[in-house]
């Protein structure tokens, strides 16, 4: 994931690597695309680019997908979760760039499309111009960005109707808890994130036109893998953050995850998916 590794609060590991895979998965269901079919990929030597790579299995999903001459790159500043280049196929390229860091002279005007996916733990102060603005310095004119999120206030808690109780808290709580540092932070969550509902505005003030917007919620039947990839997220925070504050808050969130496991068979949660994507000027500069 782009972004400085300090301000990174889950884990680069086995389990991270499973998890994020995953979610790639889970993310994509339903909606059937890699990238929006608004996109136009018909061009045999298009220059895509990734931002936080993750695993790198979106690039490599994307690579099965279009012709070879296209270029793929992946940007960050960290592979660690990827496989090595040599496994790769020859198209896709990792290039080391802290994506909130102003891009050097030789990305700039170079892509056609930029693809972005769950910044939301990165961008928490809510402010997603910065970034919006180094992309668009990246981008061809007449280039394109999709950017893609959960829109957590989205977020709702589903039962089935056999559950032993319809008011267990236990999810709530862990989100609560999570959300807020273990109740070091404001609630509801420290991590901001109305800018995602904003995007499409933020888009067009920053140069985007053609905005489109794609809003799903995910399956029910996949609500329980998506709430073990969220608990799988929580464990990490628990440990890489929630340690760090003390007074056994790591402990607390682990204890709560625990017990949210033991209703898995009965309780999830479901949120949209939003995908938003905007092109640049074919007469900018």
């Amino acid at each position: 994931m782009s972004g400085g590794s300090n301000d990174y609060m889950l884990s680069r590991g086995f389990a991270a690597n499973g998890r994020t895979t995953l979610q790639h998965y889970l993310f994509k269901d339903g909606l059937n695309y890699l990238l929006h079919p608004c996109i136009p990929t018909d061009h045999p030597h298009l220059r895509i680019a990734d931002i936080g790579v993750g695993t790198g299995i979106w690039l490599i999903e994307l690579a099965r997908m279009l012709p070879a001459s296209t270029q793929l790159d992946g940007l960050d500043v960290s592979f660690a979760q990827c496989p090595p280049k040599e496994w790769l196929p020859a198209n896709i390229s990792f290039i080391t760039q802290d994506i909130l860091a102003e891009p050097p002279s030789s990305l700039v005007g170079t892509y056609d499309i930029i693809h972005v996916q769950l910044f939301i733990t990165i961008l928490r102060d809510g402010n997603p111009v910065p970034m919006l603005q180094n992309l668009m310095k990246m981008l061809k004119p007449g280039g394109y960005i999709q950017w893609a999120e959960w829109d957590v206030n989205t977020w709702e808690i589903t039962r089935v109707a056999s559950a032993p109780s319809q008011s267990n808290t236990e999810l709530e709580d862990l989100r609560e808890w999570i959300s807020t540092l273990g109740k070091t932070k404001p609630g509801p969550s420290f991590i901001s994130s109305g800018w995602i509902t904003r995007l499409p505005t933020t888009f067009a003030e920053n140069g985007l036109s053609s905005v489109v917007v794609d809003r799903q919620k995910f399956a029910p039947e996949i609500a329980t893998l998506l709430l073990d990839t969220w608990m799988m997220a929580s464990q990490e925070i628990s440990t890489n953050v929630l340690d760090k504050v003390g007074g056994g808050k790591g402990d607390v969130a682990r204890e709560l995850i625990e017990k949210v496991g033991r209703n898995r068979s009965n309780t999830a949660f479901n949120l949209q998916r939003v995908v938003t994507i905007g092109r640049k000027s074919p007469w900018s500069a």
